[in-house]
């Protein structure tokens, strides 16, 4: 009897071990908001953009659970996870400490802090049973202080762990020595990744801003000194916010540089829908869309570039953290496309791109098409939209099959080499691509247009015979006019068009070209 009683106590011990804590995560201390950089947790209010279940194709699996009532990560199935706010860099070089609360069931886990440096592991003893707050010094947690992006933890055996209270702290200057801000704002909206102990910050502006933006500061302290702004004198440049403390002892500038290297709108496609297998893109029109099961990598969002229209997304990329694909069960048979094209929009510090078409049949291969600063296999240009049209024969001559495509991927050769890149517009076309809003266009069969800007009608010749005209406004629809063709010879009827910038697809036996008219 009292081998069952030893028995049945170890067996509601393990058992105990194994559920869920029953009560919350210990209360942090108060604390001024400029002492704190909130990643998870309700004590103080989190920086925005965070995700706490990133798809990083982990099977530990994160969700939010109530904790005697109070909101806590827990990781089920634990292997690794993370939370990811690479969408608001966060720059921690001025605070002292990253504080967790960790819960484990015989995990002894490791929390890594992740920037653009090497990923640098800290350990968590195994205490079972019962919450752990943790306190770990920020000098050496990551590589880079000024950037950092994500927090993982690793290292477990496929059991469960909760979590609560993720934030960096430091501790609040003395009293009159105060130089710092509460805040600052571009007009009128606080600069991302601000706070109070990082004092520079590289503000991006959309390629042809002409207005300089203003500054705004708040200092933490209302007995300071005093706050002078000197505006940026033109773009690019610079404006500085200097604080003096109340005592006079402590001063400090914080610098905010502006750029104008965002990228604007994409191109809007022209290319005729019933041409075209959409892979990645919302403007053109496309109907016939390549639908995948699958990401794989990871991306840093779609943002979109034409606040004016309903929406223009692109797919961002951080070259420096992880490349991007996506896939389906099943290969799709693309024998009815000759080209494949994307717009990319790459930033000064980049080198290279690739754009991988992924075939299988019966072996996953890949194919890649390489942009690099010295063209690999085609020139990489920097700061500006541009359109790539590659013959699907490229790939064909490395060994792809048009009936085995199976995934494409976004990447480079190395994580040193590339860091931020846009796309847009990924697609397969019957014919060459056209887009509207470039500033190139394919003549190479056109002789002469003319008039143009015209009122009435628009002459075109080419150099050999036209077999057939599409017209397309500057939204990318197609418009319906007469057309009088005549052997090498176009006639556009305009006379019934409204005012604008139209353009002509037009198709001959050596290959599609694309003129741009005005009508007056």
């Amino acid at each position: 009897m009292r081998k069952v009683t030893l028995l049945l106590s170890i067996f509601c011990i393990s058992v105990g071990y194994s559920q869920m804590p029953t009560v919350a995560a210990p209360t942090p201390p108060a604390r001024n908001a400029t002492d704190v950089i909130s990643i998870y947790g309700t004590a103080y209010t989190p920086i925005a953009g965070v995700t706490t279940n990133p798809n990083w194709s982990q099977t530990t699996v994160s969700t939010v659970v109530q904790i005697a009532g109070h909101n806590t990560l827990q990781y089920t199935n634990f292997n690794y996870q993370g939370t990811d706010w690479s969408g608001n860099v966060q720059n921690i070089s001025g605070f002292q400490y990253l504080h967790v609360d960790i819960w484990t069931n015989n995990q002894a886990p490791n929390v890594y802090a992740i920037s653009s440096g090497t990923e640098v592991p800290h350990a968590i003893a195994s205490v079972a049973g019962s919450w752990q707050s943790l306190d770990i010094p920020v000098a050496g947690l990551t590589g880079n202080l000024n950037s950092v992006i994500q927090f993982k933890f690793d290292g477990g055996t496929g059991g469960t762990i909760y979590l609560d209270n993720l934030y960096f702290w430091k501790s609040p200057p003395a009293a009159g020595t105060d130089a710092t801000l509460s805040d600052l704002k571009v007009d009128g909206t606080t600069v991302p990744g601000f706070n109070s102990s990082a004092l520079s910050y590289v503000y991006n502006l959309v390629v042809g801003t002409t207005a300089i933006p203003q500054i705004t500061a708040t200092p933490n302290d209302p007995l300071v000194t005093s706050v002078t702004i000197t505006q940026a004198p033109a773009l690019p440049g610079n404006a500085t916010v200097v604080v003096v403390s109340h005592d006079g002892t402590v001063t400090k500038t914080y610098t905010v540089s502006f750029a104008a290297n965002l990228p604007n709108a994409s191109p809007t496609p022209s290319t005729p829908p019933s041409e075209v297998l959409s892979i990645y893109g919302d403007t053109g029109g496309f109907t016939n869309i390549w639908v995948p099961d699958y990401n794989f990598g990871s991306n840093e969002g779609y943002p979109d570039l034409d606040s004016s229209a309903t929406v223009n997304q692109a797919i961002k990329m951080n070259f420096a953290t992880a490349g991007f694909g996506q896939g389906t069960n099943a290969v799709t048979d693309i024998s009815a496309y000759n080209w494949l094209h994307f717009d990319y929009f790459a930033d000064a510090t980049s080198t290279q791109i690739r754009f991988i078409v992924i075939g299988n049949n019966g072996s996953v291969v890949e194919y890649p098409y390489e942009l690099t600063n010295a063209g690999s296999n085609g020139t990489l240009v920097h700061g500006s939209w541009q359109s790539v049209d590659v013959p699907l024969s490229f790939f064909q001559g490395s060994g792809f099959t048009k009936s085995t495509f199976f995934q494409y991927k976004l990447g480079t050769t190395s994580n040193l080499v590339s860091n931020i890149v846009y796309f847009d517009n990924i697609y397969f076309s019957m014919n060459k691509a056209t887009v509207l809003g470039t500033t190139s266009f394919d003549v190479h069969s056109i002789v002469s247009v003319y008039p143009n800007p015209s009122r009435n009608e628009w002459n075109i010749a080419a150099t050999e015979d036209i077999q057939s005209v599409r017209l397309f406004d500057i939204l990318g629809k197609e418009v319906t006019t007469s057309l009088a063709l005549n052997g090498s010879k176009v006639t556009i009827e305009a006379s019934v068009l409204s005012k604008g910038i139209y353009f002509a697809n037009i198709i001959t036996e050596k290959g599609t070209s694309t003129v741009k008219l005005s009508k007056d």
